[in-house]
């Protein structure tokens, strides 16, 4: 009986670090060993949106993932080879280096090999319709780009083995239309916490406690830059330093409605 206590005790612990593990991925330095050999090459990609601050500017990022083993497993970054030519940029998806764990206990989590490539916004901004074509194993996975008014679009034009999906999940049927807002990088957005009906309009209140702060909305500066949320708003910082990445500030209450205001970056 104890020994079996003790072996779900075990299983237990081992379980929470791969969950620890796997939500932290990104933040987690873990050290590499030397991979060598040849690449391999996955069966599927998933691509989605993000974004990166380059020379003062903020600038759309194709983030490229594919799972790459478990457990002890090591995989390199995906290798990628990029080419422009006028409308069209073509990214052909290599593969990563591989070496498979040995070890005994290993936590259970997913290993994955990701590719961060960077669009160039002046390009993206050019007339004409903007291509990006995938390579992978021989196939041709053909994307439409677009950006119009802060609004980065990535559209699925013929796609069979990169697809426009979560990182890690199976490919579904239809590959899904990703959209992001790319925020000028000044921009920091004002949100509340509390009984906040969802369909009251806060904006109006909120613009003037943004005002009382000595922040700037960002709509009086950046016109077309949308804000269709009703408990945000965004606002310019010049004369203030940023939030950090992934924490918030508190700013006060919102006057009236007993709410806490928060500020964060987009």
């Amino acid at each position: 009986m104890t020994k079996k206590i003790i072996i779900a005790i075990v299983l237990v612990v081992l379980i929470v670090i791969g969950t620890i593990f796997f939500v932290n991925r990104n933040n987690i330095n873990l050290p590499i060993p030397q991979l060598t050999g040849e690449l391999t090459v996955p069966e599927y990609v998933s691509v989605f949106l993000s974004s990166s601050v380059e020379n003062n500017k903020r600038m759309p990022v194709l983030v490229l993932s594919a799972v790459a083993g478990g457990g002890c497993d090591s995989a390199s970054d995906l290798e990628t080879q990029k080419s422009l030519s006028g409308d069209t940029l073509v990214i052909d998806i290599k593969g990563y280096k591989f070496k498979k764990g040995t070890g005994k206990i290993c936590p259970l989590l997913i290993v994955e090999s990701q590719a961060k490539i960077t669009v160039d916004l002046d390009w993206l901004k050019q007339n004409g319709d903007k291509e990006i074509i995938f390579k992978l194993s021989g196939q041709n996975n053909r994307y439409k780009i677009s950006y119009n008014n802060y609004q980065v679009a990535l559209s699925e034009i013929q796609a069979t083995n990169v697809i426009t999906d979560r990182p890690l999940y199976n490919p579904s049927e239809t590959s899904t239309a990703l959209r992001m807002t790319l925020y000028p990088i000044d921009v920091a957005v004002m949100y509340l916490e509390g009984s906040v009906l969802s369909k009251k309009d806060y904006r109006p209140a909120m613009r003037d406690f943004a005002r009382s702060k000595g922040f700037t909305p960002a709509e009086e500066i950046y016109s077309g830059l949308e804000q269709n949320e009703k408990t945000q708003f965004y606002v310019v910082l010049k004369n203030r330093s940023m939030p950090e990445q992934n924490r918030s500030e508190w700013l006060g209450e919102l006057p009236g409605e007993g709410l806490g205001v928060y500020l964060k970056l987009p």
